[in-house]
């Protein structure tokens, strides 16, 4: 009797310590010292998804691009053999970083401001947001597939979250591109103010107009990411119960043709003092300039390089030690998986981030978004593929190509050594018009064993008498030119 008394007394004890720790769950699992988001106004919500576009945090930046996409797009390639990724060996642990900055830092803000904004009926501003979050899920996307996405949207569940195919985000981020520029084109005065006075807009400055360029190129970029899926993108589809009619492409990139970033526009760059993390990758000594990049730009001569790169950042010697190329002599690359040592070594010493010791302060240069010149090459692209605009392939190739000279040297000139403030003369129209000077087959100046053939034959000079496909090639190798440093959109083309 004694033990059964004893053990109900216990059982009575465990049920009053359960029901003391259930009582006040929900205020014990709220922390009475970090800032709720909902008591925060809408507007400086806004601020993170935008800026983590291009995360201004130099961990969430190294995972996000540096250690994959960054090296997979042919721009950059790390000297540092200890990061498998180089190698085609993947890494897991480096390979998640867009991944949690798209859902920690851009979807996780976007879904709930846009909801709010439409609940309060400011339609705009809430597209404003569509277009930030579009951004990010197409990255995002592009480099991992399936998301999830709808099921997140919907708040109906909790434990897990069911993923959307490519071709469902697709629709629903076209869908959200649409509806974006027609409630942005219709904003009232009232949220006008609102973004002009009270959003921190660091992408167009509160300008309603420029954020409907975006929209338009965004547009026009998805249109022709997807041309080979004409007929699947026309059949439409269902997504979490909604349905998506059919897309055609063509009509999406006429529609977007008229006002993208081409008409009045400018390159969109974050230009708020946040930290430009690609120099403190170069610092660490985990990121260099891919081959591929630096033999296309020596081979076709091109103006733009020194806005890149520097040259050798030091001496550079063989395995025997003997000085191959001497401090600032040429601009050299890294051959993806050339199956290199730990850091440091010789590969650390080939071409460089402008600026190396910061003292003309490129750690805080802006953080580039979109690129003026892409929308020139979509343009270009569209008329080639739908024949769209009246203007020709090959007037709209050559504008983007002068227009992305003007930009980068606008943007980088100053932290160049020297100062680079104009190109040298008739070097902008000497590139333009070369017709013999391509792609430089490559030469590692420490391993000889590593020398590549070159890949690419074609010169920039444009030939109307060229292929399509020789047409289409020059398009996107002067759009990855000018896309540089955004190695999402470059891997896509690449």
């Amino acid at each position: 009797m004694k033990k059964i008394i004893k053990y109900t007394s216990i059982a009575v004890l465990g049920l009053g310590l359960f029901a003391s720790c259930t009582e006040k769950f929900e205020e014990m699992n709220t922390s009475n010292i970090q800032v709720d988001p909902s008591d925060m106004p809408l507007e400086s919500q806004c601020v993170e998804p935008m800026n983590y576009c291009y995360p201004p945090q130099q961990n969430m930046f190294q995972f996000w691009t540096n250690l994959t996409v960054d090296l997979y797009s042919g721009y950059f390639m790390t000297p540092n053999g200890n990061f498998t990724n180089g190698d085609m060996g993947e890494n897991r642990g480096h390979s998640g970083g867009m991944y949690e900055n798209y859902y920690l830092h851009i979807f996780n803000n976007t879904r709930r401001v846009i909801a709010a904004y439409e609940e309060r009926g400011q339609k705009g501003l809430a597209g404003i947001m569509k277009i930030v979050q579009a951004y990010g899920t197409i990255m995002t996307t592009d480099v991992y597939g399936p998301l999830a996405y709808s099921s997140i949207i919907s708040g109906e569940y909790e434990s897990y979250f069911p993923f959307d195919s490519q071709k469902q985000i697709y629709f629903q981020v076209i869908d959200d591109l649409r509806t974006a520029a027609t409630d942005i084109a219709a904003m009232s005065d009232a949220e006008k103010t609102i973004l002009k006075d009270n959003f921190d807009d660091s992408w167009c400055a509160g300008d309603p107009e420029m954020w409907i360029k975006i929209a338009n190129t965004m547009k026009l970029r998805v249109a022709l990411r997807l041309s080979k899926r004409e007929a699947e993108m026309k059949e439409g589809v269902t997504v979490a119960g909604k349905e998506y009619p059919g897309v055609d492409l063509k009509a999406l990139a006429q529609e977007a043709a008229g006002n993208t970033l081409a008409n009045n526009g400018k390159d969109i760059m974050i230009n708020k003092s946040l930290e430009n993390e690609m120099w403190l990758m170069f610092n660490w000594g985990d990121c260099g300039f891919n081959a591929n990049l630096v033999t296309l730009m020596s081979g076709m001569k091109d103006p733009r390089q020194p806005l890149y790169m520097t040259k050798n950042n030091g001496d550079i010697t063989n395995d025997a030690g003997v000085v191959t190329m001497p401090k600032e002599t040429d601009y050299v690359g890294i051959r993806f998986a050339s199956g290199l040592p730990g850091k440091p070594n010789a590969w650390g010493n080939f071409s460089y981030w402008l600026d190396p010791s910061n003292s003309k302060g490129i750690y805080a240069a802006p953080l580039p978004i979109f690129k003026q010149a892409e929308s020139y090459f979509l343009l270009a692209e569209a008329k080639l593929r739908w024949d769209i605009g009246s203007e020709s392939v090959q007037s709209l190739y050559e504008k983007g190509i002068r227009c992305s000279m003007d930009n980068e040297l606008a943007y980088k000139g100053k932290y160049a050594d020297p100062v680079i403030t104009a190109y040298p003369a008739g070097a902008v129209d000497a590139y333009i018009n070369n017709d013999t000077d391509t792609q430089l087959d490559f030469v590692d100046p420490v391993d000889p064993e590593l020398n590549t053939k070159a890949v690419n034959k074609l010169c920039v000079k444009w030939d109307d008498n060229a292929s399509n496909e020789d047409k289409l090639a020059r398009i996107i190798t002067q759009k990855y030119f000018a896309l540089f440093p955004l190695s999402t959109e470059a891997w896509a083309e690449y």
